[in-house]
């Protein structure tokens, strides 16, 4: 069968689709996209399942309310509880977050790979040299390298002299672009296709190689024949109003991927009572959370000419923080500066002299996903006190390096502080408050841990091979099987472990 994107609209007066493929893959992020390029050009026969549109540039606009509608889950207002409320940042589209992030590659820091050997007996099943050679072709398919000089903009080059003025290891981010145009609109969808996020790469790739894509579908339950996954059930629904279309049957010959994230990973198996005997199937979720610190310049820095993040600073990530240049167009920076009305207003007309940079918390914590009593997701996660203290020397650091790159005023965003200080001094009472998230404005990304991998289906749900314990034929490929977060942006290492997992399939 001849490859193609099935939508909603291309199906909506038939009763039942059904089709039959090899493999079936839920989800067409960093994981189920990578998994079907590797699958379908070893001459496998694949269908992706993907709850999302398919958005095409052209569908793309600059404010944020139309992407947050269009490629965002949950308009944008995915959050988790607890003594802070805290925005988890994930896509809902063909490709995934890939398609809303800021195109930052890193591969698995070998500290990181060290403690899954040593902690979690992981080191024969993930080999560091199996993963470097699937980078080297990850590198090469999808253009990785530094962000160029003729797009790094001003937010990216100021972060570089803070970097030089203060003795702090800095370098220009690697990202998987090809010919980057500077538009910094890597958080409402590429608008030029540049960025190689899976929409623009791996997915057209597999599906000129005979892949089918039913987007706008949501996968439900498996179906299964003597004790074994054979195929998928889904249900075509328009994202956005909610509208129900025809059930999807997919039949697989040989294995299903899920491939869904670390959030909507465990609740299809819970649904599916996978892993519930466990302990662990929706536990242990771990992120990265961050906030931003705002510098105000004489000079303008225009965020919005260059590469939405371009530059950062590992300098500190031993002491678990990472710092990197964050680019927000206006609907977004307008929830960080300070003020209401028309104090909020003239600081908004400041937006051309405005800097913004981030930290990043490679964080203790550990928080759930489970189903919402009345339908919905329940996420639950909260920052340790130790996390929080990373954040506040974060907050610091990054203050000092916006004055460092010639910032007139900070706007540390924390409360109890002044909206604007003028020297870092000021910040001396955050270390005296409390250690409490709602100190801050903190998001969540890079999400981890809610379908364990191990050796034992009493404490994980997926084995070393990637199968499930409790399923043959059902394997989880996405980042819910790593048992640590990592520190750095994991889309690199999300698709190498998804690219092995397709391999040893195949």
């Amino acid at each position: 069968m001849s490859g193609a994107i099935v939508q909603l609209g291309d199906v909506r007066d038939q009763a039942q689709v059904e089709d039959a493929a090899d493999v079936v893959i839920i989800g067409t992020g960093a994981a189920g996209a990578t998994a079907a390029r590797v699958l379908t050009e070893a001459g496998l026969d694949v269908v992706l399942v993907e709850e999302g549109a398919h958005v095409g540039p052209e569908q793309l606009r600059s404010d944020m309310w139309s992407s947050f509608k269009h490629v965002w889950r949950d308009l944008g207002f995915q959050v988790a509880s607890g003594r802070a409320i805290t925005p988890i940042l994930q896509g809902r589209c063909v490709g995934g977050t890939t398609a809303i992030n800021g195109a930052i590659i890193h591969r698995m820091p070998e500290k990181i790979w060290a403690r899954w050997r040593d902690e979690f007996g992981l080191g024969a099943a993930l080999p560091y040299a199996e993963l470097e050679r699937i980078w080297q072709i990850l590198d090469r398919e999808l253009f990785v390298g530094p962000a160029p000089e003729s797009v790094l903009g001003k937010n990216n080059s100021l972060m570089r002299t803070a970097t030089e003025r203060l003795g702090i290891a800095g370098n220009l981010i690697q990202r998987n672009v090809k010919d980057c145009e500077g538009s910094a609109h890597c958080n409402q969808g590429c608008p030029t296709g540049r960025r190689q996020s899976m929409n623009v790469s791996y997915v057209p790739r597999a599906v000129a190689a005979g892949a089918r894509v039913y987007a706008t579908c949501l996968a439900s339950s498996l179906v299964t024949r003597h004790g074994r996954s054979t195929g998928v059930v889904g249900r075509f629904r328009d994202p956005l109003t909610g509208v129900r279309g025809p059930k999807l049957v997919v039949h697989a010959r040989r294995a299903v991927l899920l491939a869904a994230s670390a959030i909507q990973t465990p609740l299809f198996l819970a649904k599916n009572r996978i892993g519930v005997g466990s302990g662990v199937l929706g536990k242990r979720l771990q992120a990265h959370p961050g906030t931003a610190v705002v510098g105000v310049f004489d000079a303008p820095v225009e965020m919005y000419r260059g590469a939405t993040q371009g530059y950062e600073s590992v300098h500190y990530w031993d002491e678990r923080m990472k710092f990197e240049t964050v680019a927000m167009p206006p609907e977004l920076a307008m929830a960080r500066l300070p003020g209401l009305g028309p104090e909020l207003m003239r600081e908004l007309a400041s937006y051309a002299h405005l800097a913004v940079w981030g930290v990043q918390v490679r964080a203790e914590a550990q928080g759930s996903v489970r189903a919402g009593v009345f339908g919905g997701t329940q996420i639950e996660y909260d920052m340790t006190d130790a996390d929080i203290r990373v954040l506040k020397l974060g907050v610091r650091r990054l203050s000092e390096m916006m004055f460092a790159a010639g910032a007139r005023q900070v706007l540390p965003g924390v409360h109890g502080l002044p909206p604007a200080i003028s020297s870092v001094d000021e910040l001396a009472p955050m270390f005296d408050a409390p250690d409490d998230p709602r100190l801050f404005h903190t998001i969540a990304a890079h999400l981890f841990g809610t379908a364990l991998m191990g050796g034992s289906a009493f404490n994980s749900v997926v084995k070393p091979s990637f199968e499930t314990h409790d399923l043959p034929g059902l394997h989880v490929v996405d980042s819910s099987v790593f048992p640590t977060n990592m520190g750095v942006n994991p889309q690199h290492s999300i698709c190498a472990l998804a690219w092995l997992a397709a391999e040893r399939l195949v």
